[in-house]
């Protein structure tokens, strides 16, 4: 098998809505009142469903209300150039949240981005959601993987695959099969968001579903689709039945939606350290694991170099796959 990526999981362990703690707890003086909490893409997406999942169980931590406001707009850098500038004073009371591999769109050299990974002060790993392609239920042209790729080669350009922002993650794979696999020749639908994408593909828009396990299940449970592959290294423990993209095309194709948080550059330590610690008691938190693992959703708590590991196996990923050259 050719393995063309580098990514070591195995070695990692707009809007707005207002959560009030339901206990108080007594603050010293950090934080002093509600905090917000930045989503970089429109309410009801992956990251969106999970941060709001999470918004109520860190302002019990914090003792303060959680207010998550979403900025949406360009494939999540509108947000991030925006917390790229945060002022360590002005701006303390404010988390952000950053998607890899989104973020390393900016190494596309059309975006002509000032910003790279060192403009951010990142916190900690909040999850990964592996990427996995869907198909309607009622889909005949082919049974399973092994028959997608046949058809997609006999028929170049036939196939129509939803998927979200140039750069994301969800695009990051297809264009990984478009430039690894022999006669991979489809046409991409960008569209705003897994919503946008749901009503593309069950409409009869597109033909594929690029987007993530966890906000793919419960169409999949409901009879409405199927998965197609799952692509991750190896086959991912809440969908074991579902063949990885490399067990077919002998390329590892490995992309997910890698959710961490960032704080304003140059915030003091102590602070920093308080939402470090309140962040690492909710992923530690039963109630609030089990309610992402009704999602399907892989909670990963990593700091330090763990984190900064996993952050350049994914940059070295997108440097493979060049996505920008495939849309040249």
């Amino acid at each position: 098998m050719k393995r063309r990526t580098f990514l070591n999981l195995s070695a990692a362990a707009g809007s707005a809505t207002l959560f009030t703690p339901s206990i108080i707890k007594a603050q010293e003086s950090f934080p002093s009142g509600p905090v917000q909490l930045i989503v970089p893409f429109d309410p009801g997406g992956g990251a969106d469903r999970s941060f709001r999942l999470m918004a109520p169980f860190l302002a019990n931590e914090l003792g303060v209300p959680v207010n998550v406001v979403n900025i949406a707009g360009g494939g999540g850098w509108v947000a991030w150039q925006q917390t790229a500038q945060w002022d360590a004073e002005q701006h303390d009371h404010m988390l952000g949240t950053m998607n890899f591999p989104h973020v390393f769109s900016y190494l596309d050299p059309r975006m002509q981005r000032p910003e790279t990974i060192d403009s951010f002060n990142l916190l900690a790993w909040h999850s990964l959601d592996p990427c996995v392609w869907c198909v309607r239920a009622d889909e005949d042209r082919f049974t399973d993987f092994a028959s997608f790729i046949e058809y997609v080669q006999a028929n170049p350009g036939d196939i129509v695959i939803s998927s979200t922002a140039v750069g994301s993650d969800d695009h990051m794979g297809v264009a990984f099969a478009e430039k690894f696999i022999d006669g991979f020749d489809v046409r991409t639908i960008f569209s705003n968001g897994d919503s946008q994408k749901i009503q593309e593909l069950l409409g009869g828009v597109s033909d594929v579903i690029a987007a993530n396990v966890g906000y793919m299940t419960s169409f999949v449970e409901s009879g409405e689709m199927r998965w197609l592959t799952v692509l991750h290294p190896d086959r991912y423990e809440l969908i074991p039945e579902v063949e990885t993209f490399a067990e077919v095309t002998g390329e590892e194709n490995v992309s997910f939606a890698g959710r961490s948080f960032v704080v304003a550059n140059g915030l003091a330590e102590e602070k920093r350290a308080v939402y470090l610690e309140a962040i690492e008691r909710v992923l530690n938190d039963p109630e609030y694991i089990a309610q992402e693992e009704a999602m399907n959703n892989n909670l990963m708590f990593l700091v330090g170099d763990e984190m900064n590991a996993l952050i350049q196996d994914t940059r070295e990923y997108v440097e493979s796959v060049e996505f920008w050259e495939a849309e040249a």
